[in-house]
């Protein structure tokens, strides 16, 4: 499944690329997380509890993360398993960061999250609900980070 936001926000892009170079502050913006450490160079191992229709997933995982400045993105790769029930999630979440004017910066959300075993069988609305629900949520935590500074 694949989603888009895009949103403005008041602030200068070096105050956003602040916020998405520190990797706990930015983990802790998505909804569901309970923990991420260093586990290899640009790679997190993290734990996400998630709620989708009647059933409760623990996930846990890999998360890769690529920062290029240079061309504007934030790209994050993970692959998670709940062992325990039988589900993973395999997602990429891929933002870019501009300057639109000097005190405003454009960010722009592409998500493409895909969902296995238990988590893929609950049927595409449930599934496209809690998805687009997490991303929109973790625009608007990013936003109002920004704006506490």
């Amino acid at each position: 499944m694949k989603f888009e936001y895009s949103l403005d926000i008041p602030v200068e892009n070096e105050q956003v690329w602040k916020i998405m170079e520190d990797i706990p502050l930015v983990a802790g913006l998505m909804p569901g997380v309970d923990s991420v450490e260093p586990f290899e160079e640009n790679t997190y191992k993290g734990i996400l509890h998630l709620r989708m229709g009647p059933m409760n997933f623990n996930l846990a995982g890999i998360i890769g993360i690529e920062i290029d400045r240079a061309s504007s993105k934030w790209m994050i790769k993970a692959n998670a398993q709940d062992p325990k029930i039988g589900g993973g999630v395999l997602s990429t979440i891929e933002i870019t960061i501009s300057q639109v004017q000097p005190t405003t910066t454009h960010v722009t959300v592409n998500a493409d999250i895909q969902f296995s075993g238990r988590m893929g069988q609950l049927g595409q609305a449930i599934i496209r609900k809690r998805a687009d629900s997490m991303v929109n949520e973790f625009t608007q935590n990013l936003k109002d980070a920004l704006m506490k500074k």
